[in-house]
């Protein structure tokens, strides 16, 4: 059976490739490894995308080699990148170096080296009214680098209402990037077309809002957002908790097969252009 990670995080410093073999020995056969700040790899200008995004397939590379994982990378300037280069070189500047850092990332998707530009968005915490602007304005930069590369775009923002499901459909509408190529990372368990507008939410492995995701719809994906941080061991959930937990849902009930090939293959293969198995 298939059994996709929607959002993996690798670090030198933490377990790395240790932790997709823990994936894999629990079941797990595809992830998508996405890219976050390295703390040893500071953003001043658009060339430290470079290195930094480089880190993350090197990371992808590893585990291949390793491993008899499937392995998917998303890249992109993370969003919080923006509150400290505006520190340093003001908002303008800072916007602009993060616009560059999604053209490189849509470079590298058009050169087969990624499948998604993400995580990419607005900070998931109160910033003041300019920064929010500039934001939303990267964002739809994004979308649009994400049309003219035909990939899916994985969004990091605050917990999504409908009206930010809203949002953000519109704002998918104005790119012209169709609204199932877009991935709402850390979703709330909305799967009701009517509150997610065609959105594609992923959402983490706990059964609380796996079960109410179940509710509604069962079209979403699933989750660990494991960070690989020797600082919170474990966090947000550990690296074997999607395979583990799938088939416990399964011998439970909660999952049926068919429910479980839906959120694991189907839709990531529908989503992403890929294939998981």
């Amino acid at each position: 059976m298939a059994v996709f990670d929607n959002h993996f995080h690798l670090r030198p410093e933490g377990l790395g490739v240790e932790a997709a073999r823990q994936f894999e020995r629990a079941g797990g056969t595809a992830m998508m490894l996405t890219h976050s700040p390295y703390r040893d790899l500071p953003i001043h200008g658009p060339a430290d995308y470079e290195a930094a995004f480089e880190r993350t397939l090197g990371l992808a590379e590893a585990v291949r080699r390793e491993t008899r994982l499937r392995v998917f990378v998303a890249l992109g300037p993370y969003p919080v990148d923006l509150l400290p280069l505006r520190d340093a070189a003001g908002l303008e500047a800072g916007v602009g170096i993060l616009k560059a850092g999604m053209d490189l990332a849509g470079r590298l998707v058009a050169e087969g080296r990624a499948v998604a530009i993400g995580e990419v968005g607005r900070p998931h915490f109160p910033v003041d009214a300019d920064a929010w602007r500039a934001s939303n304005e990267v964002l739809a930069y994004a979308m649009e680098v994400a049309r003219d590369r035909g990939c899916p775009v994985v969004l990091h923002t605050e917990d999504p209402t409908p009206a930010v499901f809203a949002e953000f459909a519109a704002m998918a509408d104005r790119a012209g990037l169709p609204r199932d190529k877009v991935v709402k990372h850390h979703s709330t368990p909305l799967t009701r077309p009517e509150d997610n507008h065609g959105l594609v939410p992923s959402i983490l492995a706990k059964e609380d809002l796996v079960t109410a995701a179940l509710k509604d719809s069962g079209r979403f994906l699933l989750e660990t957002d494991y960070i690989d941080d020797p600082q919170r061991p474990g966090a947000v959930l550990g690296p074997a908790t999607v395979p583990r937990k799938t088939k416990a849902w399964i011998e439970k009930g909660l999952l049926t097969e068919d429910l479980a090939a839906a959120i694991h293959k189907e839709l990531p293969e529908r989503t992403y252009g890929i294939r998981v198995e």
